[in-house]
């Protein structure tokens, strides 16, 4: 486990990176065909309605564990998409389960699947069903989480609690939801940008096999926890650095107007176990294609290797994606029209990375 290796090394340099040298490298955008080639269309199964997929991870066999928003529950589903068992919070947090909204749901190695709630719930399931662990709130808010091994990462929020002068962190728990430790990562950027939730829901941090990434909103490039030698930082080819902070004295609107006039990342994704991928949106017209429609849809794509094995490229998709993992990306296409004329779930679109040769 990377995190008891480095655990005490990281409390100890905490994540000041002024000793090290960043590098920053253009990432030009090409075509999105260059990147992912469409797989296969997956149909979930319709015995099970899937009111809005709020969340959706996949394992290495290629199943798909989804977070319904509106249904309130979490479903796992095979490669092809015959469902396969619910996970019932309710038997975890029977006292919370009408306030229970899963935002956010993860496998965690073969034997666990993690499910978090908006209200800061945290159950832990076996992958039969049974509930192993669960929490009413872990020990600071988070909005996002990723796995690795047998340990969940929740990413602290990016502000003080409480009034605290306590850094921002990355807490550590076991699947018994024991707390094992926290490693203190940077400030944003832009303070008050991230007062707010804001980008894809659970996406702010990804677990890659060095370790994991982060990134705030009106980050350029994901921030690694584990530091060392030169940092290889992308600037995508649309990027435009957002020139100043939103200011606390703004109006709301005022403040939705300055969040549009500028990129801002939107989440962070790991398309396998060295490769990350960002998503961005408000990208400038210029970008999209011409004629395009629907373009609250469209987002700014970058793609880069923590190993440096491959150039970034970056590229813009049509669709906001879903998901990653073990080399595929996924989107969410229309929902299907059942035989008898009903709405059925959304179909998942499977793309496979093309990984670039260079």
């Amino acid at each position: 486990m990377w995190w008891s290796r480095l655990l005490p090394a990281l409390l100890l340099t905490g994540c000041n990176t002024a000793s090290y040298q960043s590098q920053v490298l253009d990432s030009p955008v090409v075509p999105f065909e260059e990147l992912f080639d469409l797989a296969d269309t997956i149909r979930l199964d319709p015995s099970i309605i899937i009111g809005q997929i709020s969340f959706l991870d996949v394992n290495q066999e290629g199943s798909f564990l989804v977070a319904d928003l509106v249904g309130r529950s979490v479903h796992l589903f095979s490669s092809s998409g015959e469902h396969i068992r619910p996970y019932p919070v309710p038997e975890c947090l029977p006292d919370d389960a009408e306030n229970y909204s899963p935002f956010s749901s993860r496998f965690l190695g073969n034997d666990y699947v993690v499910v978090m709630a908006f209200n800061g719930a945290v159950s832990v399931f076996s992958t039969d069903g049974r509930c192993i662990e669960a929490t009413r709130r872990i020990s600071k808010p988070s909005f996002g989480f990723c796995t690795s091994n047998d340990s969940i990462l929740f990413l602290g929020p990016p502000w003080p609690v409480r009034n605290s002068v306590e850094e921002p962190a990355i807490i550590i728990y076991s699947p018994e939801l024991h707390k094992l430790g926290e490693v203190p990562v940077k400030w944003p950027e832009f303070p008050v940008l991230n007062m707010g939730r804001g980008g894809i829901v659970g996406r702010n941090i990804d677990c890659f096999s060095d370790g994991p990434f982060y990134i705030y909103l009106g980050s350029m490039d994901a921030i690694p926890v584990r530091s060392s030698g030169n940092i290889l930082r992308q600037r995508p080819e649309f990027y435009e650095q957002r020139p100043r902070d939103l200011s606390p004295d703004m109006s709301l609107d005022a403040k939705r107007e300055e969040w549009n006039n500028y990129i801002t990342t939107d989440g962070i994704f790991a398309l396998d176990g060295h490769t990350r991928m960002l998503v961005y949106r408000n990208i400038d017209d210029r970008w999209l294609p011409e004629g395009a429609e629907d373009l609250y849809l469209y987002r700014g794509v970058s793609i880069a290797s923590n190993k440096g094995e491959f150039s970034s490229l970056s590229t813009i998709s049509s669709f906001v994606p879903l998901a990653a993992g073990y080399g595929y990306l996924y989107g969410q296409a229309d929902p299907e029209l059942l035989p008898d004329g009903d709405i059925g779930n959304p179909l998942i679109l499977r793309y496979r990375f093309i990984r670039p040769k260079f």
